[in-house]
């Protein structure tokens, strides 16, 4: 447990003394802030017109959380699709890369703390991702009236989404573990884990041209499809063992790579 922590320390030292880091964080904050900005002027926008024409049915329908805060959510599993193969894409390939990673290997480390280490250490980054947008819902909440004279924001949507937003950054960073155990450059582990990822985003387009089994096999295999119900207000048993399932068997991967790097 030591070492694993010792091994999350000194990655967090990594990415947080470099650009690795801020570049992350800084693009997440501003391409969520600028489709905020646009979809809450665009809701002002509709409010505005309502009220010119005199229509309370309209105002009544209008509703922030699917407005403004769904889509500002839903950037993120495409920010995610970038995002996530560039900050994975260093974890084992740069230590094959600086000859490191042999050194590594044959110190008194188990190949387990290794991947688990390095896991929960991105995991820490795509938790700060997944966390940053919610600075928008709070802001709505604080300056924003409901329809019903309560809050703006209805807070049961925005912390699903969060978490389905975490679970599949989670979900990103054990295959990006994964394609850069089997890489010997961040480059390739980066296109590698870029074209995993992307793959995903097809499953649902091929699912809709096949019947039956199959096209039930790969709604479900899809990421999208499990993150849809959570953007909704809805995390079902399903989802979170998709997600358990796909990372646990990543993780399983990555160490079985791992390992037999020890006996070569």
């Amino acid at each position: 447990m030591r070492t694993t922590i010792a091994i999350v320390r000194r990655e967090l030292g990594v990415y947080l003394t470099t650009i690795i880091a801020y570049c992350g964080f800084g693009l997440m904050s501003f391409m969520t802030g600028l489709l905020f900005v646009s979809q809450l002027s665009r809701f002002q926008q509709i409010a505005d017109a309502a009220v010119a024409r005199q229509d309370p049915s309209v105002l009544e329908r209008m509703n922030v959380n699917d407005m403004i805060l769904g889509p500002t959510q839903s950037s993120q599993l495409w920010l995610f699709l970038f995002f996530v193969p560039f900050i994975t894409m260093r974890l084992i390939a740069e230590e094959k890369a600086q000859r490191t990673f042999e050194l590594l290997m044959s110190s008194p480390v188990r190949s387990i703390e290794v991947v688990l280490g390095k896991f929960f250490a991105v995991g820490v980054l795509i938790g700060i991702l997944a966390l940053l947008p919610l600075i928008y819902p709070v802001i709505l909440d604080a300056y924003g009236n409901g329809s019903r004279g309560g809050g703006a924001v209805e807070w049961a949507p925005v912390w699903s989404s969060t978490l389905s937003v975490f679970l599949l950054g989670l979900t990103y960073a054990s295959i990006g573990l994964l394609c850069s155990s089997v890489a010997d450059s961040q480059i390739v582990a980066a296109l590698l884990t870029f074209a995993v990822l992307f793959g995903g985003y097809l499953l649902p387009v091929m699912a809709a041209r096949v019947e039956g089994d199959w096209r039930y096999f790969l709604e479900y295999a899809a990421p999208v499809t499990h993150v849809g119900r959570g953007m909704e207000g809805r995390v079902h048993v399903k989802d979170l063992v998709y997600f358990a399932t796909v990372i646990l068997a990543s993780l399983a991967l990555t160490h079985r790579v791992v390992e037999s790097h020890r006996w070569r």
